[in-house]
Parts: C-alpha cells; structure tokens; sequence
C-alpha cells in the first residue's frame, strides 16, 4: 500500500510537470499539426515497448508503425497557426486530478499491491503465457532471418524452443549456432540433447546425436551425458566391450553419492556376459 501511495505522489508530479504550460499565460499554442505529431510519436515509443514486453507480434507493429508514420507525414503539412491562448488553470486541475485517481485506482483494482513483486508472465494463465512466449520465439525466428549471424540469437532460440517442447526446432537453431561456432562443445552438446529428448530407452540414439557425442567426447572426455549415450549407442550396435569402457569410465567420473551411479551400475550388470 505504502508503493501505491507513493505511485501517487509520482503520477501527480510527472502530471505537473506534463500540465504546467496550461497554468501559463502564453503567447500562442501550437497548431494541432504539431500535437498530433508529438502523439503519434509517443504512439511509436509505445508500439516499441509492447513488442518488447511481448504484448504485441512484430508483424503486427510493423502494420501499425507503418500507419502511424503516414500520419505524422500528412501532420507535417498542416501549416504553423498559432493563436493567443490564456491561462486554463481550471482545465489542467481537472485533467490532473482524474488521471490521478484514474490511475491511483486502477492500480488498486489491477496492481495487486498486497502481491509480492513478481514478473507479468508469472501472473498470466498457463495458456497466456505460453501465447506471449511463442509470439516472443515467432519474433525472434523472424529477426534471425535477416540476422543469420547473431550465434546469441540462435542458441537463444534454440532453449527457447527446448522450453516450448519444440525439441526438432531446438536441434536445428543449435546446428545453426554451431556451425557458426564450431569449436564450441557446449554448442554441440546442446544440439544433441535437442535430439535426444522425448526419446524412450529403447529407442535407437540418432546417428547424428552419435557424431556429435563423439565431438564433444574429444574435447570434454569426462562429460557424463556424453558418456552414458555413447555407451547407450554401442550397446544398441552390439559393440559391449565398447560399451563397457563408455560406462566404466562415466562411474570413474561420477560423484559417489550420485543416484544416477544405480541406472549406470544396472545397465554394466546388463550386458556383463555378451
């Protein structure tokens, strides 16, 4: 409660700053040319700060910046007619008071300020949220279009697909993240967990995820995933000496209080006489 009054105390500020000119007695106002300019400018910051926050797609901005440029161009040619303008103190009281409790009020009803401070998205319905966070992976594909480089950009893309579930997705961001930074084992590490995820235990790893095991294998020999699928893959192809050593060496590298070392222990045991 104690930040809502405060929001007040900012909201009447910022509002005597914005509605100061009407308690002046000035010289000439500007032409309605002019004030629709300064609006549909803030029109644009607005635009900005909705697709940033994901409230609106970039194709959808992109219609509506389009439009409101139009519109600051047929401003700019309304001629300058300025005209003597007296003082309207009763006018900016009463626009500052309405916005005020407008706002003071809204906030109250929607602000939920019992609430501890929590991001927008952890407020939203399941179904919402994930809405915003598909549009915000739409946007960020459609970026990456006309930015192929960016590697940030596609290994950002590719745990964002990671989180939608979209795992096919998710490998092929990696392999273009990879191969604009091949020497980068976590890269292609990433890229093989892409593949290998939703997969049963029985099903055969993807000879691609293999290659790239194998190519994080040479650079990071005690990774533990690498290790396990690896010997996972030679057991598959009936290669159990191959195996063994995979598996050996992963329980090597393990804590020993890891619960994990039971799963490897049991699949050693498994293939102990072939």
């Amino acid at each position: 409660m104690i930040f809502a009054f405060v929001l007040l105390f900012v909201t009447l500020a910022v509002l005597g700053t914005i509605l100061s000119p009407l308690w002046q007695r000035g010289g000439g106002a500007p032409s309605r040319g002019r004030y629709d300019r300064a609006v549909y400018r803030d029109q644009l910051k607005e635009i900005e700060r909705d697709v940033a926050r994901g409230i609106v797609r970039p194709e959808d901005a992109a219609a509506a910046r389009r439009e409101i440029e139009r519109r600051i161009l047929a401003a700019a040619e309304e001629t300058e007619a300025p005209a003597p303008a007296g003082p309207r103190r009763g006018l900016a009281a009463i626009l500052a008071a309405v916005a005020a409790a407008f706002g003071f009020t809204a906030y109250l009803a929607l602000g939920s300020p019992g609430l501890p401070d929590l991001p927008f998205a952890n407020r939203m319905a399941p179904e919402a949220r994930e809405a915003v966070i598909q549009n915000m992976v739409t946007g960020l594909a459609a970026k990456l279009q006309t930015s192929p480089n960016d590697v940030q950009g596609w290994l950002m893309l590719g745990r964002s697909y990671v989180v939608l579930g979209e795992s096919d997705k998710a490998a092929d961001a990696y392999e273009h993240a990879r191969r604009l930074k091949p020497d980068d084992p976590t890269i292609a590490l990433a890229e093989a967990g892409a593949l290998l995820a939703g997969r049963k235990v029985d099903d055969p790893v993807p000879t691609q995820a293999v290659e790239l095991l194998k190519s994080v294998a040479a650079r990071q020999p005690d990774q533990p995933m690498v290790l396990w699928f690896l010997g996972l893959a030679a057991a598959q192809q009936r290669d159990f000496v191959q195996a063994r050593d995979y598996w050996h060496h992963l329980l090597q590298v393990m804590p020993a209080d890891a619960p994990e070392r039971d799963t490897v222990t049991a699949a050693l045991a498994a293939i102990h006489s072939k």
